[in-house]
């Protein structure tokens, strides 16, 4: 009968919040913590932490409470694997985890083993695309572990233990049974504070942290998701999946901007109901270093950008440069979801490849243009590599059947703004108010904003709708609002109808 090592990485030096390792959770550090759920069913436990003396912190805290610690180089994490299951036969099996997912625990572990007997595979993990992040663990033999410490030298390799078994192995992907799903909502790893608090809370509602399993945990924080309101949906191509509702961060700065603990707020908020991008402009005033000031380093991790470029005024490449070099300083990090131009007049020949450069360099996800008017879409579309459009758009606009057909046909990411008509469908004196109103009634919506978000999101050429919001409450609506959902076709055709009478 083949032994299972589980072996745990940690270290303090975390680079989103360092010393967590030895945070208490549940009334003890959250190592001793992932350590004891997942020997739970008897498979040894291992933690494998760095020589670093800072790190002499966890080896010491392990020993006092029995738990087996070695250390071994900061960088080469394979190479610490190696060492913790030196002693075990090559038929042996080593199981992964991290020391930051204390929700993790030894039933995961068995069930993945299990998936493995059965498909026969010689590494499976557990797959949080699906899973919630936090659940992590990954499972290989001992004799693989071996060959991959003496078939690779590459950094990355070493760093993240596995990549290279992946490559020659193959992988069996697998969600445990009882899986909530909904990744975004229920993830429980721990990386900032907001994450240890959320843990921390719900590992409060228990009188045995140890033997409690992960599926009563998760009930515990599927009552606070469900508290929370519902999640904001994906759309978008295959490999491009994005909320519906994008965070306008042009609100984010001036002089009626909110104050700096707000922005914080309303940034937890929309990440934790769903949002994944936010829209800014480096014409947007200091929207950026607002950002950047108020995102905690795993916000920024699940946060992409969507970066509107100064208009470069026939500055071609330079342009293009300067404008994305200044938001890679601004933002903090070398990297953003989606860069665009300014209109279909920017995107000049040099512009453009200088913006595709920096896609190929991986720098910039998809490239694209942020138009006036539909008027623009098939100039924009015309552009060689192009992926993302920007365009205003509410119930009081029209897109040609031509325009929609253009979209459906070409492999673009569309973002539509102004749904409300920059707040005017949401005043008083609008001469169209009074038909959206009853409108809203007819379909059963629960106000104008619910009709017009519903408006765009039924078009089923737009992925998102960017909208700003001023406060935490807004961001709740807001992913309230774009939750519901759209209007259908029948219901768009009815809107435009009424509209149009009304006009008349």
């Amino acid at each position: 009968m083949p032994r299972t090592r589980v072996v745990i990485q940690s270290r303090l030096n975390s680079s989103r919040l360092p010393g967590k390792a030895l945070m208490t959770v549940a009334g003890m550090p959250l190592i001793e913590l992932v350590a004891r759920r997942a020997s739970r069913s008897g498979h040894e436990v291992v933690v494998a932490t760095s020589d670093e003396h800072y790190d002499t912190r966890i080896a010491d805290h392990l020993a006092t409470v029995g738990i087996p610690v070695m250390r071994g180089d900061l960088d080469d994490v394979l190479g610490r694997f190696v060492a913790a299951t030196q002693d075990l036969a090559p038929t042996d099996r080593v199981v992964r985890l991290t020391g930051d997912n204390p929700v993790m625990d030894a039933d995961v572990v068995d069930e993945l083993l299990a998936a493995m007997d059965e498909s026969g595979h010689a590494y499976g993990r557990v797959d949080i695309d699906v899973v919630p992040e936090g659940l992590g663990a990954e499972a290989f033999w001992v004799s693989d572990l071996r060959r991959a410490a003496e078939s690779t030298t590459d950094p990355y390799d070493r760093e993240h233990v596995t990549p290279w078994l992946r490559r020659e192995l193959g992988e069996l992907l697998f969600a445990p049974e009882g899986n909530p799903g909904d990744p975004r909502r229920f993830r429980c790893s721990v990386d900032n504070l907001n994450d240890f608090d959320r843990v921390s809370r719900i590992f409060a509602t228990t009188n045995d942290p140890v033997g409690i399993s992960w599926h009563e945990l998760l009930e515990v924080l599927r009552e606070e998701v469900e508290a929370e309101g519902a999640t904001v949906p994906l759309r978008g191509p295959e490999d491009w999946q994005q909320s519906a509702f994008v965070l306008g961060g042009v609100h984010l700065a001036g002089t009626d901007a909110p104050a700096a603990p707000e922005v914080r707020s309303l940034l937890i908020t929309a990440v934790s109901r769903g949002v994944t991008h936010v829209d800014v402009g480096r014409a947007d005033g200091p929207s950026m270093k607002v950002l950047r000031a108020n995102l905690n380093p795993q916000l920024t991790r699940r946060l992409g950008y969507l970066c509107r470029l100064r208009p470069l005024r026939g500055g071609g490449a330079l342009a293009v440069e300067a404008s994305l070099e200044r938001t890679f300083a601004e933002m903090g990090e070398r990297r953003v979801a989606a860069a665009l131009v300014s209109g279909p007049e920017d995107a000049d020949e040099a512009a453009w490849e200088r913006l595709r450069e920096y896609q190929r360099t991986g720098e910039v996800g998809r490239i694209g243009v942020a138009l006036w008017s539909g008027s623009e879409i098939d100039q924009a579309l015309a552009l060689p590599g192009i992926g993302y459009l920007e365009l205003p758009f509410n119930v009081l606009d029209d897109l040609p059947e031509e325009a929609l057909e253009a979209l459906r046909a070409a492999d673009v990411v569309v973002c539509s703004h102004h749904t409300f008509a920059g707040g005017a469908l949401l005043g008083d004196d609008h001469p169209a108010l009074p038909t959206l109103s009853a409108l809203s009634e007819e379909l059963g919506r629960d106000g104008v904003d619910d009709l017009c978000v519903a408006f765009v999101l039924g078009h089923d050429v737009i992925t998102s709708a960017i909208i700003g919001c001023a406060d935490d409450a807004q961001v709740r609506h807001v992913a309230d609002l774009v939750a519901r959902p759209p209007l259908g076709p029948d219901e768009i055709a009815r809107v435009r109808a009424a509209l149009a009478g009304a006009a008349r």
